[in-house]
């Protein structure tokens, strides 16, 4: 009895230590924003100046517009004055991002009026995504929630808007991996659009192997005590 007891509470002990003590549960756009941070700063590593920067929205495949903003972002840290250009993309169906706050788009004589100095900034999602890879199981059974793989890949280059001259050119990409409970499944698909992956399917022998598992243990259990007896 004394050992049942014993096993019980140093089970309760490894839950609450494994457990976080204020887990924040992100949505796939929480997701897709941090990784394209660090995208975003990827891209624009070394390429402090004092030249101003025209940016080139929208940015294709960017859909949710989070790449744009994080560019434009970290630009705006390096202290580089930064322009917004808008220009419209062929392709169907991509909505042009929210602009950040306090920021307009300038008239199409922008990039003329911007001085030779100004460097138009292209940019485009080469690929973005969210999936669920892994499945996390519950002792004895069932599933507890997946494993999430959220990645962007991305290119920009800097070109002379007026020569056409290309000044710099580089690609970046970046992932991020997280856990998602069962009961989460629901929330962290609200509020980013088109993002909404496929649950991961198991075997039928993965689901059993728990219980096969505790039968084995039970039955060197038993026979162990039948031994001593």
């Amino acid at each position: 009895m004394k050992g049942f007891l014993g096993i019980a509470t140093l089970t309760l002990v490894l839950v609450s230590v494994a457990r976080p003590a204020d887990a924040f549960v992100r949505t796939h756009g929480m997701m897709l924003d941090s990784v394209a941070t660090v995208v975003a700063a990827d891209l624009l590593r070394g390429t402090a100046s004092d030249r101003s920067v025209i940016v080139v929205v929208p940015i294709a495949g960017d859909t949710m517009g989070i790449l744009a903003q994080r560019l434009v972002e970290r630009l705006r840290a390096d202290g580089r004055d930064v322009l917004l250009h808008e220009r419209p993309l062929p392709s169907i169906g991509v909505n042009p991002p929210t602009l950040p706050p306090g920021m307009t788009p300038p008239s199409g004589d922008t990039a003329a009026s911007s001085g030779p100095s100004a460097l138009e900034l292209r940019a485009r999602v080469d690929g973005a995504g969210v999936a669920y890879v892994r499945r996390i199981r519950s002792f004895p059974f069932g599933v507890k929630g997946y494993e999430r793989l959220t990645t962007m890949r991305a290119s920009a280059t800097f070109v002379d808007p007026r020569s056409g001259q290309v000044f710099w050119a580089r690609s970046a990409s970046g992932s991020a991996t997280d856990v998602v409970s069962k009961r989460d499944l629901a929330y962290v698909t609200s509020g980013s659009v088109g993002w909404n992956p496929t649950l991961p399917r198991g075997s039928g022998f993965r689901l059993l192997e728990p219980v096969i598992v505790l039968g084995v243990v039970a039955g060197l259990v038993v026979l162990f005590y039948s031994n001593r007896n």
